[in-house]
């Protein structure tokens, strides 16, 4: 169905959680979750610069971390192999930007175009064709452009607000370079609670403005602009399909596993679609926490699938509690929301920059990111499609012989 590859017994699996899970899964389970919370200090930055209706900000939080679990549960048991499934960071960074240009409606217009784009691709098979002559350097730079200035709000907090910002983006580091606690305990967390008992001595915080709630969704019906559609569709399609599900088939390839790749795009595309209804953006799968849970530390082959499953249903709990993440974000300075953001995305940035610029590709991914950093508007069309389309011809003309070697290795 929807040219999904065939699994096995959800009711096995789900009789066998129990005695599949290690105590090995149950940390890393946990630890995935929190990783998970990271990047979650950019959306509530974008979030906050939008200055969106508090209903809005609660509902994108929760339909995001509610799709990703269940996602995560089904696909989980049903190939009973480790799939977390999680929502995109680089799209943050793009719909950050086009926020600043669109209605909110016509954003999620464009989400929901870029859905239907996917589940197509995935149900067709046509991603591959797709992956393999739009260059993975060429995408990496375009991300690197649209994160890199997330990075930069990091400076700009700290010069603006030393005591908060600084002593927050103080902690982080002085965290970082302890080994014993960031394995166990995320730096960006220690920076959270430590950084806001900072916020809350300078009397900084707003204590009134946070509320015990729990979560609704609330329904948006999505506007259809030309504009935003040109621009957002395909960098959104592209990073959907191309980003964490080419991280994940590596990750479990690697450990033995075959990975179902079609159902991979089918449901990010589906979940993409059922996000943009409420208020969300693009359901990807997650690489990095597949990674945290696909190895032999946490069991046998056959075993592993139940930490995705635990990791799934802490999501749900994340979204059910996010009108407090929600109120807390507006209780604090915007500089401690900017340094976590930037923090959060460090090591996505160092990442991108460093795979686009050691491939053959880097004349491509240069162009890709200057371009993203213009922030040009051709035709009313933004700079992140260009940004791909530019890259890529790019690295056609100039770098002609080591794309169509790429080109004829690609291979999902």
């Amino acid at each position: 169905m929807l040219n999904m590859e065939k699994g096995g017994s959800i009711s096995q699996s789900a009789r066998d959680f129990f005695k599949s899970l290690t105590p090995a899964g149950v940390g890393v389970a946990i630890a995935a979750t929190l990783f998970g919370e990271g990047p979650v200090f950019l959306l509530l930055k974008l979030l906050n610069d939008a200055n969106l209706a508090s209903s809005l900000a609660i509902s994108w939080l929760t339909i995001i971390f509610i799709i990703a679990g269940i996602f995560s549960i089904f696909a989980s048991l049903y190939y009973r192999m480790p799939i977390q499934f999680g929502f995109s960071i680089p799209a943050v960074a793009i719909i950050g930007s086009a926020l600043l240009r669109y209605q909110f409606s016509d954003i999620l217009g464009a989400v929901l175009i870029s859905g239907l784009i996917v589940l197509l691709l995935g149900v067709t098979g046509l991603f591959k064709w797709v992956l393999r002559y739009i260059p993975i350097p060429v995408i990496q730079g375009m991300i690197a452009g649209a994160l890199v200035t997330y990075g930069i709000a990091i400076i700009k907090a700290i010069v603006a607000d030393p005591i908060v910002a600084g002593g927050t983006f103080l902690i982080f580091i002085v965290f970082s370079l302890i080994p014993v606690i960031s394995r166990r305990f995320p730096p960006i967390l220690s920076a959270l609670i430590l950084g806001f008992v900072i916020a809350l001595a300078v009397g900084r915080v707003d204590i009134s403005t946070i509320t015990f709630s729990l979560s609704s969704l609330t329904f948006v019906a999505p506007t259809f602009n030309l504009g935003a559609i040109l621009e957002l569709t395909i960098p959104l399609a592209i990073l959907t399909v191309g980003f964490g599900n080419i991280q994940a088939i590596g990750i479990l390839k690697t450990q033995g596993y075959n990975p179902p790749v079609n159902s991979f795009v089918v449901l990010s595309g589906i979940g993409t679609i059922i996000n943009s209804l409420f208020g969300g953006h693009n359901a990807v799968v997650g690489g990095p926490t597949i990674a945290m849970m696909a190895g032999p530390e946490i069991g046998e082959k056959d075993q592993r699938y139940s930490a995705a499953v635990l990791a799934g249903f802490l999501m749900i709990v994340v979204a059910i509690l996010s009108p407090i993440v929600i109120s807390f974000t507006r209780s604090v300075p915007t500089t401690f929301i900017d340094v976590l953001a930037g923090v959060a995305m460090l090591s996505v940035i160092a990442n991108n920059f460093t795979q686009a610029f050691s491939s053959p590709l880097k004349m491509g991914a240069l162009f890709a990111l200057m371009t993203t950093l213009s922030g040009i508007t051709l035709f009313n069309i933004g700079s992140t499609l260009w940004a791909i389309i530019f890259g890529t011809i790019i690295s056609l003309l100039l770098e002609r012989d080591a794309y169509l070697q790429i080109v004829k290795n690609t291979k999902y």
